[in-house]
């Protein structure tokens, strides 16, 4: 299939009317019928698209993952120590368990422009209570505004296998969510690089023992820097919100495969068809005992490894360069998933990355409990290895698990799957933030590391339960499908 230039012009420059028509229900690309007198086409405003959709996840990691990082010098500068920080991200949770299925009712009915609109409109609102609350120094305000943060989660977590189908033909649908998973990552990167460089302070594990010895210079320059960060996210908020409005079409005017021309199940009919998925449910069981509590574990790397004598900026480092090699990590794996010898090995792909998180966080374990001992010299390479191999076997499942929990719900919206499926991720998180609000747990995070151990272990057999069943695939897999012209 090839068409001219203006012809691509003129047809994403094709009246609202088009795509809101192909976004409701008397839409022929949502129509049973129409898989058999509609062509695929694909546009390349979709990558444009999927930047602007990818950028927004990135702001949104960014704002999720700014302030765990900085917790030293968040408990120097206002004496709000790591319950803070767990309470700041249990809020955000609490968020999206209260909100995720309305916001996705909203998604369902408006489209994804709407969505995104919204997302980085709680960012900006976010921010600036956040800038609010560290200019004043009141808690509450600052857990107001994660509370806020909290909405932009609904979308931008749950939304890319939706975006992905909406855009992308079946032979990039894989990458096109990868990239916006890993966006995730590049959001973390920015979030841990950005925070320290901007507060421009060494902060160690002694200034944080002896901080009442400190010198009012030393604690103004924190207490100024950590104010720039929170003035650095609100620009970034902005940013985003100015592209959007500039130029985000809600779906092409013609959809990019077969099973995107299926009419979807409706919210409610859907949700009762989740409810008798069984293999649904244990792939939900086995992503969230997986991933759910290395998500609430990762960010506060800084905390875990203070008794290991690391001091903030080195933990930045670690994490920094384990989220690089995670995001470089999704996007081969995604590539490969959407090549068409593992296109239906995707069980195979996580029981190898799940025997591998296995084995390094037995060994991280056992050296936070000094059960292994390390010189001071290896203490750090051996953290750098162990860190990067987690956070790749934890990320790379993300897109995964997410695709094929579409392909065992189809024809039910693929946001509406996704959101249920990150429902229990943030439930976890709630409870491992919560826990921190007991003195004795804060002060020894170690019990985080040996519970994402466990989960790993009990999702392996989950995975021997699952059935190859690829519903979406079957259909998009059928001789008219759209070549790779």
């Amino acid at each position: 299939m090839s068409f001219n230039g203006t012809e691509k012009t003129a047809l994403l420059d094709s009246t609202q009317d088009k795509i809101k028509l192909y976004a409701s229900d008397e839409s022929p690309c949502r129509d049973d019928s129409a898989t058999e007198r509609l062509q695929p086409q694909v546009y390349p405003v979709r990558w444009w698209t999927l930047f602007i959709f990818s950028f927004c996840i990135a702001t949104q990691s960014l704002c999720w993952a700014i302030w765990p990082p900085l917790s030293n010098a968040l408990l120097i500068a206002h004496g709000w120590d790591v319950s803070a920080i767990g309470m700041a991200n249990a809020a955000t949770s609490v968020t999206f368990l209260i909100l995720s299925l309305p916001i996705m009712y909203i998604v369902e009915t408006k489209g994804i422009r709407v969505g995104v609109l919204m997302a980085y409109s709680a960012l900006v609102v976010a921010c600036i209570l956040w800038n609010i609350s560290l200019f004043t120094e009141i808690l509450w305000v600052f857990a107001v505004g994660s509370f806020v943060n909290g909405i932009p989660p609904c979308i931008t977590m749950v939304v890319p296998s939706l975006f992905s189908v909406t855009w992308f033909p079946v032979y990039q649908r894989t990458t096109a969510t990868s990239i916006c998973i890993l966006s995730i990552s590049v959001g973390s990167v920015v979030a841990y690089t950005a925070g320290p460089l901007i507060i421009g302070c060494r902060i160690t594990s002694e200034a944080v023992l002896f901080r009442d010895n400190l010198t009012d210079t030393y604690i103004d320059e924190i207490v100024d820097g950590i104010q720039n960060v929170g003035y650095f996210v609100l620009g970034a908020s902005v940013l985003g919100l100015i592209l959007t409005i500039a130029h985000f079409p809600a779906a092409p005017p013609t959809p990019p495969s077969i099973a995107q021309t299926v009419k979807r199940e409706d919210f409610i009919v859907g949700l009762r068809k989740l409810k008798n998925n069984y293999q649904y449910w244990i792939l939900f069981v086995l992503f969230n005992l997986k991933d759910a509590t290395v998500c609430a574990w990762f960010p506060l790397i800084a905390v875990h490894f203070r008794g290991l004598g690391l001091d903030e900026t080195t933990a930045s480092w670690i994490c920094k360069v384990a989220t690089i090699a995670a995001a470089i990590g999704v996007f081969i794996v995604a590539v490969l998933a959407d090549h068409h010898y593992f296109k239906r090995k995707t069980k195979l792909i996580l029981k190898w990355f799940t025997v591998v998180s296995i084995a390094l966080f037995l060994i991280l374990a056992l050296i936070q409990e000094k059960y292994i001992l390390l010189s001071e010299g290896a203490l750090v390479p051996v953290l750098y290895i162990l860190l990067i191999g987690i956070d790749v076997s934890t990320q790379s499942i993300f897109p995964i698990c997410a695709e094929l929990a579409c392909e065992y719900a189809y024809p039910v919206y693929e946001g509406l799957t996704c959101t249920i499926l990150l429902i229990g991720n943030y439930m976890i998180g709630i409870v491992f933030y919560c826990l921190l609000l007991v003195p004795s747990l804060a002060d020894d995070t170690g019990w985080m590391t040996w519970q994402c151990l466990f989960g790993s272990i009990i999702a392996m057999p989950l995975l021997f339960l699952l059935k190859d069943d690829f519903r979406r695939l079957n259909l998009d897999d059928r001789p008219d499908t759209l070549s790779k012209s």
